[in-house]
């Protein structure tokens, strides 16, 4: 589960998107709140869309690694 978070620091707003543990996945700085949320809207909508792709990338790999370990006959 991702977490989208918004703090104001002084002219800024800091915008991050963190794990289920509190780790900052992505960060960034916008001059208004408007734009700090799109963009950390934006930031967690494209990490699950390359997550969702990861996660089909190592099954094909594991795919692979296992139609190779077959032992050949001969």
């Amino acid at each position: 589960m991702y977490e989208m978070m918004l703090k104001r620091k002084w002219a800024w707003w800091e915008w991050r998107v963190c794990d289920h543990s509190g780790r900052v996945i992505m960060f960034g700085r916008e001059a208004s709140r408007p734009a700090a949320r799109y963009k950390a809207a934006r930031a967690l909508f494209h990490l699950l869309l390359t997550g969702s792709r990861l996660c089909d990338l190592e099954e094909l790999k594991h795919r692979k690694l296992r139609s190779n370990a077959r032992p050949k006959k001969g």
